[in-house]
């Protein structure tokens, strides 16, 4: 087995990676076990599986960062967006106003059709879900959630080009416990949340956790129903099952439905220069930019249907597990599409994806000197699509002017093998691979009005579009650990994202080649943990959509591989207890990302090479500031927290326009947490963006229906929580 040379990696950046390296032998200098004071508080050990089996984050050699259930639980974290406005390595955009994207060092997917694949991959328990809509899907009663940066495809699979959120749910337990809140606040919030876990035996465990959350929208749309609210349910059995001690199985339904307006933008139309092109510029926000109103009614409609499950066999040092989901998955969409208020339109995109997930893997067990794990994984995506931009006729029927209708299928199919080898007690060496064949196929049609008025004559455009492509990822490391306290590790990665195909013709997959220096150490007796790593990645062919104009008049998709990009940067993540002042958080990640050959359509028709320029959604810098305090008094225990989140200016397309700009921001977050003596109830009060910064969620020029089109996270918000623990 040979593997891709590293060498031109290496000498692209010698010297910042002899800076980490410098760096990580100063800190093992000066560590030392953790020993002495012994009886103090310490950071308490989290386990992950960044790499399938269980390990010590500060014993794993990847760039992560971990937030446990009870800093999501005191940031409000409800959802991948409100974890974004909270995790400094994670961005958050909404393509076409709706489309969830997700962006790790500058990686993100910019093709978000029914064809596209995400560059982040969100992993529940094991599993993912392709379609970006998904991740609109509420977060609760979690063990934990971890982000890991850079490319993870050998472990993880063809899309994992940008890195992985990772989330982990509460899992059953043999100990009969509960809890039930309720949170009040501004926007007529109205959250409820319940969780119980009841034991029947040692065998034999359940697990029921619920939620509703609503609020009103945040927006002001009248006469249309106001924009950015919540209306989600959510209900999710789990059950462990344990008849040997060398035998164990969880099995967990879930069901979600998501209603109401959803997400909405402020479109404003487009400003034309004396020779009839549109302006680039900022154009003039209103007065109130979150006061607006639409010409067509919007709406969502998410139904979610998920199992999952997993069997584990433990035999002569070995671990055998089948891991798998099934997911049903519904999303109805109504959407503004008008040029303006005289010519009303709506887009109705209706989608109905199912997908099966599955793995088999083998694992060594124990501490042996040498460890290695082998899997094959299949993934089958069945969906059917039939969406419309429509226009009201005859009284206020709305018609199809132009419609979509598809059935598409995607299949992925993938071995890997990763094994490593502790040379001595200090150095640990691992390799990796994994070989990938996906096939995608769609067929049907589209069709389009040839006039304005009905009655309407169709033409149709037959699609019978199909596609296989292949590609091996490798994953190369090297850890070195002076001491218990600290381990230092550099990593070679390849990522690959499969191609696809859009009614303009098909493209070809993304590539990455990365590397990546790191260490992790734990100083003060275990009360402070310093990690930090430098990254250089070549990106290659990254899948970008465009809306251009076609040769029948008409504005359409088109995907296009677009060229290379480099990408590189450090971040350092830092967590303290501090005598006498409480648990700091402080994560800072500096990032350089342009692209160095970047052939893309202008949006007329007309090619233009964007070198030079930024990707999406890659700041110069993001600082993340966390302090969390305890005052003990008689009457109980409180804890005050705060979280901010500075981030510099960044554009929103490949174009780095004026008007696809979010200036640098900064938002904060309070919370007060008061435990009585008698430990069985809890109350908070909060404020969230405390500023009430208006931070973009989308920045974009829309061809659709010739606007600006932007999109806004979530205003100042307020409340009350009380939770009861049984």
């Amino acid at each position: 087995m040979s593997f891709p040379s590293t060498e031109v990696v290496y000498r692209r950046h010698a010297s910042t990676a002899a800076s980490v390296l410098f760096l990580s032998l100063v800190l093992s200098a000066g560590a030392r076990a953790d020993e002495s004071d012994a009886g103090a508080q310490q950071l308490k050990p989290v386990i992950v599986r960044a790499e399938k089996l269980p390990a010590p984050e500060e014993r794993t050699p990847v760039a992560m960062s971990v937030y446990g259930d009870a800093f999501i639980d005191s940031t409000g974290v409800s959802d991948i967006k409100s974890l974004a406005t909270i995790a400094p390595d994670l961005s958050y955009a909404q393509v076409q106003t709706v489309v969830p994207v997700l962006t790790i060092r500058g990686i993100s997917s910019r093709d978000t059709t029914e064809v596209g694949d995400p560059s982040v991959v969100v992993v529940t328990d094991g599993s993912s879900n392709n379609r970006p809509y998904a991740l609109s899907a509420t977060l609760y009663d979690l063990d934990h959630i971890s982000v890991l940066r850079g490319p993870q495809g050998t472990l993880y699979g063809r899309n994992a080009v940008g890195g992985i959120v990772d989330i982990v749910t509460a899992k059953p337990s043999r100990t009969f416990e509960g809890r039930a809140s309720v949170d009040l606040g501004n926007y007529a919030t109205r959250n409820l949340e319940a969780m119980v876990n009841v034991p029947m035996n040692d065998v034999l465990q359940f697990r029921v956790a619920a939620i509703s959350r609503r609020h009103d929208g945040y927006l002001n749309n009248a006469p249309q129903a106001d924009g950015d609210d919540e209306n989600t349910r959510s209900g999710r059995l789990s059950v462990a099952l344990e008849p040997t001690s060398h035998l164990r199985m969880l099995f967990t339904a879930q069901q979600t439905t998501l209603k109401g307006v959803g997400p909405v933008s402020l479109d404003i139309p487009y400003i034309y220069d004396a020779n009839g092109n549109v302006s680039h510029d900022k154009p003039p926000f209103p007065a109130d930019p979150r006061t607006f109103t639409y010409a067509t009614p919007q709406s969502q409609s998410i139904d979610d249907t998920t199992a999952r499950w997993t069997v584990a066999y433990d035999f002569r040092n070995v671990e055998l597990s089948y891991i798998g989901s099934y997911d049903n998955l519904t999303w109805r969409h109504a959407a503004d599409s008008s040029p303006s208020f005289a010519e009303p339109v709506s887009y109705r995109q209706n989608e109905f994806p199912k997908t099966l997930n599955q793995e088999v893997r083998v694992s060594s067990l124990g501490n042996e000197r040498w460890s290695w794990q082998a899997g094959v994984s299949y993934f089958r995506e069945s969906s059917s699509l039939n969406s419309a931009n429509e226009s009201p006729f005859d009284g206020g029927v709305y018609l199809p002017t132009l419609a979509f209708a598809y059935g598409i299928r995607t299949t992925s199919t993938a071995a890997y093998g990763q094994s490593s080898y502790r040379v001595t007690d200090k150095i640990k060496l691992t390799a990796g691979i994994r070989v990938t064949r996906d096939e995608k196929s769609r067929d049907g049609e589209y069709f389009y009005a040839n006039s304005n008025e009905p009655p309407f004559v169709y033409t149709h455009v037959p699609q019978d579009n199909s596609g296989t492509w292949s590609k091996p990822t490798v994953h190369l490391a090297a850890e070195y650990a002076p001491t218990s306290a600290v381990m230092n590790y550099i990593r070679y990665d390849t990522g690959y994202k499969s191609g696809g195909f859009s009614s303009s013709g098909s493209y070809a997959p993304e590539t990455l080649r990365g590397i990546e220096i790191g260490t992790k150490s734990l100083w003060n007796s275990q009360r402070v943990q310093i990690n930090a790593s430098v990254f250089d990645y070549d990106y290659s062919g990254q899948q970008i959509s465009q809306l251009v104009p076609f040769a029948d008049g008409r504005t359409g998709t088109s995907i296009v591989n677009a060229g290379r990009t480099r990408i590189y940067g450090a971040d350092a993540d830092i967590r303290a207890l501090v005598d006498h002042v409480g648990l700091v958080t402080l994560s800072v990640a500096w990032l350089h990302a342009r692209f160095t050959d970047f052939v893309v359509d202008d949006g007329s028709g007309q090619n233009v090479q964007l070198a030079g320029n930024a990707p999406p959604q890659s700041p110069a810098f993001t600082v993340g500031f966390g302090l969390e305090h305890a005052w003990t008094t008689a009457a109980g225990r409180i804890v005050g927290r705060v979280d901010a989140k500075f981030q510099s200016g960044q554009h929103f397309t490949v174009y780095n326009y004026a008007d696809d700009y979010q200036k640098p921001y900064l938002t904060a977050d309070l919370s007060a947490t008061w435990m009585p003596n008698r430990k069985d109830i809890e109350l908070m009060a909060y404020v969230r963006n405390v500023t009430n910064q208006r931070v973009f969620t989308a920045a974009e020029e829309y061809t659709f229906d010739d606007s600006y089109r932007y999109a806004f996270a979530a205003p100042r918000t307020f409340g009350v929580k009380a939770t009861y623990f049984w």
